[in-house]
């Protein structure tokens, strides 16, 4: 009888960056509600293997109902790639293809 190998999480290898709360506790957060930073609540950093962030999102709602994505790397423009996953395809924004706006 053999034991099958236990799975490892796509963290643990590197294969997906681990999500950390921008602010790592209530403290933090009320520290930043009351510095009057509000725009910061909701961020979360992405991790890679060495804790070193690659990115911080957050997702926001305007006026017109539409939202928004909001990706701020922490890494190199060559490094990151976009990929909008819907229902019938696949929309990828790759380094050097954005816009300015």
């Amino acid at each position: 009888m053999t034991q099958s190998q236990p799975e490892i999480p796509p963290y643990d290898t590197g294969a997906r960056c681990e999500p950390k709360l921008w602010q790592p506790n209530s403290d933090a957060v009320a520290e930043v509600m009351r510095s009057g930073e509000a725009g910061d609540i909701g961020n979360v950093d992405f991790t890679n293997g060495e804790n070193g962030t690659v990115v911080t999102v957050h997702v926001s709602r305007i006026d017109d109902g539409m939202y928004t994505v909001h990706l701020m790397p922490m890494c190199d423009d060559d490094q990151i790639r976009v990929e909008l996953h819907r229902e019938k395809d696949l929309a990828v924004i790759g380094p050097g293809t954005s816009r300015p706006v």
